[in-house]
């Protein structure tokens, strides 16, 4: 296995970890947040082609264009405060309680962090 697999699976394997991470960071930001892992983490299929998908379901209306800058502080919030390394496999998915329904409805299985 070469040392690029075994690094990428090393940090896959801290998805519940990083994914906390996330979570702390959103809370410091949008409280009434919910976070989950979805995907082939939470489904237990996990491939070094992999990412940690992240859903955060914001309690408001939110548009694509704070979606977008929400993602991103809350990216380098749980870098700065909460050691999140920069090179974590995170795909983060911001939706509102209507956009976040379509996510649930194709997840098999969604694990609730916060």
């Amino acid at each position: 296995m070469s040392s690029w697999v075994k690094f990428r699976f090393s940090h896959l394997r801290r998805w519940r970890e990083y994914a906390e991470k996330i979570a702390k960071a959103t809370a410091d930001l949008e409280p009434d947040s919910e976070v989950y892992v979805i995907g082939g983490v939470a489904e237990d299929r996990i491939t070094v082609l992999s990412d940690i998908d992240i859903l955060i379901l914001i309690k408001r209306i939110i548009d694509s264009k704070e979606k977008k800058k929400l993602r991103e502080v809350i990216l380098l919030r749980a870098m700065d405060f909460y050691g999140l390394p920069f090179d974590a496999p995170v795909e983060i998915h911001i939706e509102d309680e209507e956009g976040a329904k379509r996510f649930f409805e194709l997840s098999k299985k969604v694990i609730k962090i916060m």
